[in-house]
């Protein structure tokens, strides 16, 4: 994992950051999010717009 990975993951959780490209996310606007459970965890993961998530999603095991 990158930098910018590591910093994505953790401040995209904050929702301030889109998870895939670490761009900021203006959160008073609609923008797309996945949800998940991981590890008995509820996590959204927000994005900066639908091809960043589209992105997340095909790179996602």
């Amino acid at each position: 994992m990158t930098d910018v990975d590591e910093r994505a993951t953790d401040d995209a959780r904050t929702g301030e950051l889109c998870a895939y490209c670490a761009e900021s996310i203006d959160t008073s606007e609609w923008h797309p999010v996945v949800a998940r459970t991981e590890n008995g965890e509820f996590e959204l993961y927000p994005f900066c717009d639908e091809d960043c998530r589209d992105d997340w999603e095909e790179s996602e095991p």
